[in-house]
């Protein structure tokens, strides 16, 4: 009977032990809550040469984004003043600050072991909190990729949702049209019953000088609406439980013609095949070529398995404490 009544008592040890750290809080997005929602994300930042020119379009065009940054990786963001300066401006801007990790491991995190991954976060955590007073409690894993144990550590580092995308842009990719990634992808949509998280980066030079000033208004001309990603996932953008703040720059200086971005005429036509100077810059957008592509395909239910797994821990355990119960 003390034999029974031990194993017992050691089967509510471990199963409640186990339900504990499986029973991950974490959500992971892939598109918005909301249909016509679209959420312009940016990745890799901050780049001392791109992102502030990516913020002049974006106050231009009164549009707010969401930008997952690194501590080390263009920059040093701890000692670089320009890049602390870039992080205020997006702050102060309305835009939604978010994490990267602090050093974009090459591999990505799934090598990573719990102290590793609990610095890459705490360490980027407190460097955003030292410059803008939040820390951020949404998350994108280098490469989209984590693992169940990778979800537990983030949780336990005040991380609340993994976000993910179903529009890459493939900015990085040469071979590769960002542009027409978008034109593919969207022009074949419906707002009334899509939502789109996009996969940009502000490091790239493609981003910043031709495809962003492109695609926002063909993306306005599709009837789809601009959110921050507190508003595409419904969650608070911050662990303290804030959310940006409401700035609206499209009554600032940058419509009195001191932005250098300020329309001329569109060429983008139906197809997105053709691509004009749109925004007045002085390179020569008619040289970056259309490439003919079949946009991307994403898999939607990735990381699904981890949802599905906690629950199972938790019938699990349940019927080991009425075993014991009884």
């Amino acid at each position: 009977m003390v034999l029974v009544s031990n194993l017992k008592k050691t089967l509510l040890f471990i199963t409640l032990s186990s339900f504990i750290k499986s029973s991950i809080a974490l959500e992971q997005f892939i598109t918005c809550i909301n249909n016509g929602d679209i959420a312009l994300t940016f990745d890799d930042g901050p780049s001392l040469d791109y992102t502030s020119r990516i913020l002049d379009i974006l106050d231009y065009e009164d549009v707010k984004a969401t930008f997952f940054v690194n501590g080390m990786n263009t920059c040093d963001l701890k000692n670089n003043q320009v890049a602390r300066d870039i992080i205020k401006r997006e702050y102060e801007s309305g835009h939604v600050i978010a994490s990267h990790t602090y050093s974009h491991p090459l591999t990505g995190i799934t090598p990573l072991g719990e102290k590793k991954l609990t610095f890459e976060i705490n360490a980027l955590n407190n460097i955003l909190y030292d410059i803008v007073g939040v820390k951020p409690a949404f998350f994108r894993p280098p490469l989209g990729e984590y693992t169940p144990e990778n979800a537990i550590v983030l949780e336990n580092c005040g991380i609340t949702a993994n976000i993910l995308w179903n529009l890459d842009s493939e900015d990085w990719n040469s071979q590769y049209n960002a542009t027409q990634q978008y034109v593919d992808i969207l022009g074949t949509s419906d707002p009334s019953v899509s939502s789109f998280i996009t996969l940009n980066h502000d490091i790239q030079e493609v981003t910043a000088m031709q495809n962003l000033p492109i695609v926002i208004p063909y993306i306005k001309s599709l009837g789809y609406r601009f959110v921050t990603m507190d508003v595409c996932t419904g969650m608070s953008a911050y662990q303290d439980g804030s959310n940006p703040p409401k700035v609206s720059t499209n009554s600032t200086s940058y419509k009195k013609g001191n932005n250098p971005y300020i329309p001329i005429t569109s060429n983008l036509n139906s197809n997105g095949n053709t691509y004009g100077n749109t925004y007045g810059m002085s390179n020569n957008m008619n040289s970056y070529d259309a490439v003919n592509n079949e946009g991307i395909t994403f898999d939607l239910e990735a990381g699904g398995a981890i949802h599905s797994h906690s629950f199972g821990l938790f019938a699990l355990s349940f019927l080991f404490i009425i075993f014991y119960l009884i």
